[in-house]
């Protein structure tokens, strides 16, 4: 699929250079293709310049002799001859240790296809939000990906601008020399913006407020919008922006208030409403299928003096109940109790015989007790230490009579 690309680029010196070592290209291609590179030179004494101005005419000039049928080798072999061109550049002027980062975006079509050396980055945003970003070749970059430093710690250490990679560049940096490009392309949609930049933007915005400095903005006055904000934030460095809209001269504006995942369980704006009690038998039933999101039922209300519900056996049982049941089986008790007593005295009283003569006591005891000891419970001997009891004897006919205190 074809969109229409509009795209815009400019550099600035900033506010604490004396000259601009930035350089950019936006080159259309024979095949109708777009060719859009940054690159940040390094060096001084004019020497940054004109390694960023030696990288980026290289760069041009090997891809426009390639197809984006095999873009990722293509820009892969670019770099290659772009870091031998600032080499040789440098042994030419006599300066040793110049060199420059790259940035580049070869967009055919709705492909996007991408690759850099050093700290120049390419951003793509889609309805605002950042979906890609390259990642900046540097030492506190490799310190933030392997955990020695946190990515808030890296945009004030005294590193942050060591690179590990260039074009060109010291011996050092040579050792450990390979570009970086995806194998797949972006994909690019209408509304879609793409961001190619120098580390004199970044600096002093972060990459939060990048998006929301350009939406609703013209193409072009974005590009000035970028640059002048990071001028107004100290200009420390030379700054250098590519901007790409697919589809449309103007940034997109973010949609407001739509369409982001949140799990919030009423409405934004939406007045609390005070729960009312649902009975069992008004409640509506749920179907199981159907994910809800459950809240605990309100507590029926209790009439005032009401039997409080206990459960036994799996059945509620109102307390009440199993006190008056108590009542009565105790009642019964004592009335078969005492019907027994009393049966067993009229029967003594109808065949009287003499009491038999005590027997003495062994020594120590607690003696039996007698008629008149009834109703009265003795503490007995200590554990261990029974004392044997010898029964009184029973009459013929008669009923058994225990000691004083059982039943």
């Amino acid at each position: 699929m074809s969109l229409p690309l509009y795209i815009h680029g400019s550099t600035d010196v900033g506010r604490q250079r004396a000259q601009n070592e930035d350089s950019y290209r936006i080159a259309a291609q024979p095949d109708g293709s777009r060719l859009l590179i940054v690159c940040d030179g390094m060096g001084g004494h004019e020497a940054g310049e004109v390694a960023s101005q030696v990288a980026s005419d290289r760069i041009v000039e090997m891809l426009a002799a390639s197809s984006p049928d095999n873009a990722p080798r293509a820009i892969y072999q670019a770099f290659i001859e772009a870091n031998q061109a600032v080499l040789d550049a440098s042994r030419t002027r006599g300066a040793e240790g110049m060199g420059t980062t790259g940035v580049v975006a070869w967009v055919s079509g709705s492909r996007c296809y991408v690759g850099w050396v050093g700290d120049s980055r390419l951003y793509q945003f889609r309805a605002g939000a950042p979906i890609d970003r390259t990642r900046d070749h540097t030492r506190v970059a490799q310190m933030v990906s392997h955990g020695i430093l946190k990515p808030e710690e890296a945009r004030n250490h005294p590193d942050a601008h060591v690179l590990v990679q260039a074009l060109g560049g010291s011996p050092g940096v040579q050792k450990s020399f390979k570009p970086e490009v995806w194998t797949e392309p972006l994909e690019l949609r209408s509304g879609d913006v793409v961001l190619l930049c120098s580390d004199g933007l970044y600096d002093f915005i972060e990459d939060h407020e990048l998006y929301p400095l350009i939406e609703g903005q013209d193409y072009q006055d974005a590009v000035t919008r970028l640059i002048q904000t990071a001028n107004e934030r100290g200009g420390a460095d030379n700054i250098t922006v590519i901007l790409l809209v697919a589809g449309q001269p103007e940034v997109p504006r973010t949609a407001k208030g739509t369409a982001q995942a949140r799990r919030e369980t009423l409405p934004d704006g939406m007045p609390m409403l005070s729960l009312v009690p649902v009975s069992s038998e008004q409640a509506t039933p749920v179907t199981p299928s159907a994910p809800v999101m459950r809240t605990p039922p309100a507590p029926e209300p209790r009439m005032k003096d009401a039997p409080v519900p206990t459960e036994i056996a799996g059945r509620n049982v109102p307390l009440w109940w199993l006190l008056a049941t108590g009542i009565v089986a105790l009642g019964l008790g004592l009335a078969l109790g005492l019907r027994a007593a009393s049966h067993g005295t009229s029967s003594s009283a109808d065949a009287p015989a003499p009491s038999p003569a005590p027997r003495p006591s062994p020594p120590g005891s607690q003696g039996n007790p007698g008629p008149q000891d009834a109703g009265v419970v003795r503490a007995g001997p200590p554990a261990g230490m029974e004392t044997p009891h010898t029964p009184a004897p029973v009459r013929s006919g008669g009923s058994r009579v225990s000691e004083a205190g059982g039943k």
